[in-house]
């Protein structure tokens, strides 16, 4: 479970396991792809690389 800002109808939610519909890794991070409580596709970059990302885009 996690919490995502949705970018169709701008509400923060809970997304739980059974609204996942995908996990891809790639170079910015693990993704994850899920339907959000208003029926839009929505997907959150996370993991260690996306972590590191943000720290540099403090930094600089």
């Amino acid at each position: 479970m996690f919490a995502h800002t949705c970018t169709a109808c701008s509400t923060r939610y809970l997304i739980f396991p059974s609204q996942v519909t995908g996990i891809r890794n790639s170079a910015e991070g693990v993704t994850v792809d899920f339907i959000c409580w208003c029926d839009a596709p929505q997907s959150q970059v996370t993991g260690k690389a996306a972590e590191r990302r943000s720290r540099e885009a403090v930094a600089a």
